[in-house]
């Protein structure tokens, strides 16, 4: 009887004792799969992702595309992305009995809107499948035993034996520290998909405003410029939505080097450039002339945004477009198309973060996901040195991962 032990009760973890005991169960294998839970709960961030819907992937099917939405690791997932990618994971959960759907912007979520679907899907199989799912199982240090066996040394309980080891700890730095221990290099760590802390008086008093086709230029000394579109969100204490969370996960490191200090010009309506804005205002004016400027506006904009763009540019609200000169038109152009902002700090997004840095991808196997170092060894998801931008391409990184290593495990 061949012993496998996965630590680490969350996406990859049980993506991969799911489909290692099922491969074990197609090939008359009698294996033991057990997965080791530090704490008391198991797939805490599939609970929580996607505001509790649970956001499995993206709708999108071609491989090379997908990869260029991993500020690290796209490289090294281009293979394990051919072998099981966002369209094998749909399979998957529908041959389950979990209909996954996409919504506009690409993200994938079950039918019933709800990660409890995920949850039981993934409960069920484990209880069928015969998976020991041990909780408050934390792993304090893993042994290497000249029989090619590890020893895992439990908090407060007995130690284990197993022949196979998954490492799918996510972010947290047990896990980190138990692969440096079996000879692996851990890279810089740093968050990734956070929103940033912006003090103005142009967004203060807007919390929850939206903003469908920003685009966002993130400038940090000696740096390259980062850039990004899509949907953008005034928060109580700056900016967030996916246009910065996706730019904080590019400029991850760099941030965390600058202190979380750079400066960020956002183009409110993504226009292509400035003289565009200017003939877009000119039109609003031709169509409004014996109006108010703060009754006729962008309809893109929010009127409470608009007052306060037109406060910035000092052109009183009861002004007539009649009235309002071309410098004041450059000027509002000039606002709408790039407004600069201090970026003071950073702020994480909910609970559901995102670690960059992790067990360095030179040392792994990308054909088995197993480590170069130690054989028998494997490792999925989060806990190596791969991040995505927002939008359900971490949760794919988990499980294809988790996958390759359950059919070479």
């Amino acid at each position: 009887m061949k012993n496998i032990v996965i630590i680490g009760g969350g996406a990859a973890g049980f993506f991969a004792a799911i489909n290692t005991a099922e491969k074990a169960k197609i090939n008359n294998q009698k294996v033991n799969v057990t997965i080791l839970e530090a704490g008391p709960l198991v797939l805490k961030k599939v609970r929580i992702s996607g505001g509790g819907r649970c956001n499995v992937t993206h709708n999108l099917f071609e491989v090379r595309a997908f990869t260029e939405k991993y500020p690290r690791g796209s490289k090294e997932l281009l293979s394990p992305l051919h072998t099981f990618q966002a369209k094998d994971t749909v399979d998957w959960f529908k041959s389950r009995g979990v209909e996954l759907v996409p919504e506009a912007d690409g993200r994938m979520f079950p039918t019933t809107n709800t990660s409890e679907t995920i949850i039981e899907c993934f409960m069920n199989a484990a209880e069928n499948l015969n998976v020991d799912v041990r909780l408050n199982h934390k792993v304090d240090k893993i042994e290497k035993l000249e029989s090619g066996q590890f020893l895992l040394y439990i908090r407060n309980l007995e130690s284990i034996a197993t022949d196979s080891v998954m490492i799918a700890t996510g972010s947290s730095q047990f896990g980190y520290n138990l692969a440096k221990d079996l000879g692996h290099t851990i890279t810089e760590l740093a968050p990734s998909l956070f929103s940033f802390k912006i003090e103005d008086s142009l967004i203060s008093d807007l919390p929850g405003l939206s903003f469908e086709k920003a685009e966002v230029q993130l400038l940090i000394e000696n740096q390259k410029p980062f850039k990004e579109k899509g949907p953008m969100l005034i928060t109580h204490w700056g900016l967030s939505g996916p246009a910065v969370l996706k730019i904080s996960a590019w400029a991850a490191r760099e941030m965390l080097h600058a202190d979380y200090k750079a400066l960020l010009k956002v183009n409110w309506l993504g226009l292509d450039k400035v003289d565009t804005a200017v003939l877009y205002l000119k039109r609003i004016k031709e169509a409004g002339l014996k109006s108010q400027v703060q009754n006729i506006y962008p309809e893109e904009l929010a009127k409470r945004f608009w007052l306060k763009v037109l406060e910035k540019s000092q052109i009183a609200l009861e002004k007539r477009w009649a009235d309002v000169s071309n410098k004041e038109l450059q000027s509002l152009a000039e606002i709408l198309f790039s407004t600069e902002f201090k970026v003071l700090g950073k702020n994480r997004y909910k609970d559901e973060f995102v670690e960059c840095g992790g067990v360095d991808l030179k040392e792994i196997n990308f054909k088995k996901m197993e480590s170069k170092i130690c054989p028998n060894l494997f490792f999925a998801g989060e806990v190596l040195d791969i991040d995505g931008i927002t939008g359900g391409f971490n949760f794919q990184n988990a499980w294809t991962g988790a996958w390759i290593a359950s059919q070479n495990i």
